[in-house]
């Protein structure tokens, strides 16, 4: 396989000058795929909003009365997908809320919630089980948080959530039973791990503005814990057989672009190794499109591959092998630092979905002591680096923004170490 040659650095100095939040995209889609793909009922996860279908009927009112001459119409869809969402035993401090003898994760996000927001779809992967207080509320080594977390996730902005990890066992059956119970309260979607068999089977579809969406999720393992023998369902483990089988399916129930998350690699190593390399080949092999790693809670490179199928089409995939914690009470040694790797998915007509468009957005976890309590809070590193200085938060010194600029510099030289053309720069 061609990987396509592109490269990613950006100059914090660029970003500060022009005012830019975000890391700039990667290149649009050139391949000119055109597979048509069959239609299938799901939910629309966002509902767009009346300004935009009066705009979209504005555009039909005035196109040409010919049919055959009109352009095929262009739909697009934003994908957000961040790494480990994790609550160790330092954040469930942070979050009780002694007023209201509750858990309060709101705050965690209410910096990047503004980002997060801008997406039509957003994916984490949620390494923690939400099995309920009488089971005890504990971090590490085995985690078990509370059900307002759920509640916060969908606040700030996710869609769905994957369950696939080494701590989806961490309270057995029942823990995996009642996470999932508690998602579905909370609204959010999700995949990996498995109330039944059928369950399994079906591929999650996520759709907006025409475009299906398939998540597929798998883990490593689950820290010795042990699969019941008679319910291998529960949990969703590295098989590529079973990854073939069920990009296979979802593609064959309408899926127009396939993501695959993948818990897998060495913790707290910064590039990919041969196994995780390998896996991501054949995950491509078998049709995935879109592939995100995590698990060795520490930013790994993404990259674009050029993939051709049996037929000699081609068409471009991109993975991301690691994107780091995204919340947890890790410190240092880039554990603190992750991103949320932005996706612009494009469908013209009845043809392909292609990937268009991609920037990697680094965050950082700050942690405070304010009155004897704990704080967690995840900025968005380039948008908070770019507030004037008069205008910064007194929560956040000196010494603290001149660390977050070196890590911005760094991580976005580190992870597009894999491509070699920079694209422009937005402004």
């Amino acid at each position: 396989m061609k990987r396509a040659q592109i490269l990613f650095p950006v100059l914090l100095a660029v970003v500060l000058l022009t005012g830019c939040s975000l890391v700039p995209p990667l290149p649009k889609d050139q391949s000119g795929t055109d597979h048509s793909a069959p239609a299938v009922r799901a939910v629309d996860m966002k509902t767009p909003s009346a300004e935009s279908s009066q705009k979209a009927a504005s555009v039909t009112a005035d196109s040409s009365p010919s049919e055959e001459t009109a352009p095929p119409k262009e739909q697009r869809v934003t994908l957000m997908a961040v790494g480990d969402i994790m609550v160790h035993q330092e954040q469930l401090e942070a979050a009780w809320d002694p007023e209201s003898e509750s858990y309060q994760f709101d705050p965690f996000f209410s910096e990047v919630k503004p980002v997060l927001k801008e997406a039509d779809l957003v994916i984490g992967n949620l390494e923690t089980t939400l099995a309920g207080g009488d089971l005890r509320f504990t971090g590490y080594p085995q985690f078990n948080s509370p059900q307002s977390l759920a509640e916060s996730l969908k606040k700030a902005g996710f869609t769905a959530v994957t369950t696939a990890n080494n701590h989806a066992l961490d309270r057995r059956e029942i823990g995996v039973l009642r996470t999932l119970e508690h998602l579905r309260q909370a609204g959010l979607a999700h995949t990996g791990t498995f109330r039944s068999q059928e369950e399994r089977d079906q591929p999650l579809l996520l759709e907006h503005n025409g475009i299906q969406v398939a998540l597929l999720a798998y883990t490593y393992g689950t820290n010795g814990i042990p699969l019941p023998k008679d319910k291998p369902y529960l949990v969703n483990l590295i098989q590529p057989e079973l990854i073939a089988q069920d990009i296979a399916k979802a593609r064959q129930q309408g899926a127009d672009l396939i993501t695959v998350s993948l818990h897998f690699g060495n913790e707290y190593q910064r590039l990919p190794n041969e196994e995780q390399r390998k896996l991501v080949d054949q995950c491509f092999e078998y049709g995935a499109d879109l592939i995100i790693g995590h698990h060795p809670h520490v930013l790994q490179p993404y990259e674009w591959r050029t993939l051709t199928d049996e037929s000699g089409r081609t068409r471009r995939g991109l993975v991301v092998y690691s994107l780091g914690n995204f919340i947890s009470a890790q410190r240092g040694d880039y554990k603190d630092v992750g991103a949320i790797f932005a996706v612009t998915l494009l469908k013209r007509g009845e043809g392909d979905a292609v990937l268009e468009e991609a920037e990697l957005i680094p965050t950082y976890v700050h942690y405070y002591r304010s009155n004897g309590k704990r704080h967690y809070v995840i900025y968005p590193l380039a948008k908070t680096l770019a507030i004037p200085e008069e205008e910064r938060s007194p929560l956040i010194n000196p010494a603290l923004y001149r660390k977050m600029e070196r890590l911005y510099n760094e991580i976005t030289t580190h992870t597009s170490r894999y491509v070699t053309k920079q694209p422009a720069v937005r402004q």
